[in-house]
């Protein structure tokens, strides 16, 4: 990437913003996702009569199942810079870009790239699948697993998967997490923006078309 692609770091952003709603359904993602990934071990006594475990942890994956299904919904129909189609990684250019950030960071050097560009964009889309295989398998279960009996057929392998993918979840949190915190002690507080509590340092989008100009 080139100098003319870097922000000033004194300079205001100018680009589009996510907005409010989509960082209102981070947050509600981020809260209840997580609560229900902690307490994914008290769903345990779904077995029993007694399952006041079971019931907390579906309640808060279903929680977490509505914000995965407005940021899906925001991601067809919203505005033009948060849609998927703009920063997917399904085209050669984005994929070649993310394989620059990560040829890049082998050699320490941080990636400058817009939000969700790159490297970025990879990880971003893979938190979004793997919240969206819980929430799906999630739900299933919510609605065909009878407390106080054993799951079988069916239910038994989803709830197995569904167990599975949890493990998934703090990969992805350990990667997202560990991009926010370098970008941070790099000057760019990503972590700001997404708090409400100021503008950060942002990095010029490029198109599809001068990427593969460079």
């Amino acid at each position: 990437m080139t100098e003319r692609n870097i922000r000033d770091n004194n300079k205001p952003s100018t680009d589009a913003t996510l907005g409010a709603f989509v960082i209102l359904v981070h947050l509600g993602l981020l809260i209840t996702g997580m609560i229900a990934w902690l307490s994914g071990d008290l769903a345990d006594d779904y077995k029993k009569l007694a399952h006041s475990g079971f019931t907390l942890h579906s309640w808060l994956g279903m929680g977490a199942a509505f914000f995965i299904f407005l940021r899906l919904v925001w991601g067809v129909l919203g505005p033009q810079n948060v849609r998927f189609t703009q920063w997917v990684p399904f085209t050669k250019e984005r994929l070649a870009r993310a394989g620059e950030d990560i040829r890049g960071l082998l050699r320490f050097h941080l990636p400058e790239r817009p939000t969700h560009e790159g490297l970025s964009g990879l990880v971003q889309m893979f938190g979004l699948l793997v919240f969206l295989f819980m929430a799906l398998s999630g739900g299933f279960l919510f609605f065909s697993l009878e407390p106080g009996q054993k799951a079988g057929g069916l239910a038994h392998a989803v709830k197995e998967l569904h167990e599975a993918g949890v493990l998934l979840i703090p990969l992805f949190l350990f990667m997202h997490a560990g991009a926010v915190t370098l970008h941070a002690l790099s000057g760019r507080h990503l972590w700001r923006r997404m708090l409400f509590l100021n503008a950060v340092r942002e990095v010029t989008p490029r198109s599809d078309a001068q990427a593969g100009s460079d």
